[in-house]
């Protein structure tokens, strides 16, 4: 990961690992929904609960909601239009190797 974020979003986690507090910087955004990202099974079929449950198990905040719909537009979820399905995308990976390739 990118070191001078992963060590200040280090600030961002309470001693169980959760999430604290949603960074306001892009880099800092994308390196907690990774972290969030890597919790979930790829290639599994979530129902809207069950992602909810995932994320609420991440972060030590209510805003559920918030995290998901980040994780979709960040595209490290796809879901169905309607919101019954949800899955890890194949290529999250790829699309942020800069942030998570080691130094």
């Amino acid at each position: 990961m990118l070191k001078n974020y992963d060590k200040k979003l280090d600030h961002f986690y309470d001693p169980d690992g959760r999430l604290i507090q949603y960074p306001a910087k892009r880099p800092m955004r994308i390196l907690a929904l990774i972290r969030i990202a890597e919790r979930m099974d790829a290639g599994r079929k979530y129902t809207e609960k069950e992602i909810n449950e995932r994320i609420r198990q991440s972060i030590a905040f209510q805003d559920i909601e918030l995290i998901r719909r980040e994780m979709v537009q960040y595209r490290f979820l796809g879901r169905q239009r309607d919101g019954s399905e949800y899955w890890v995308e194949n290529d999250w990976r790829e699309v942020y190797a800069e942030y998570i390739r080691e130094e």
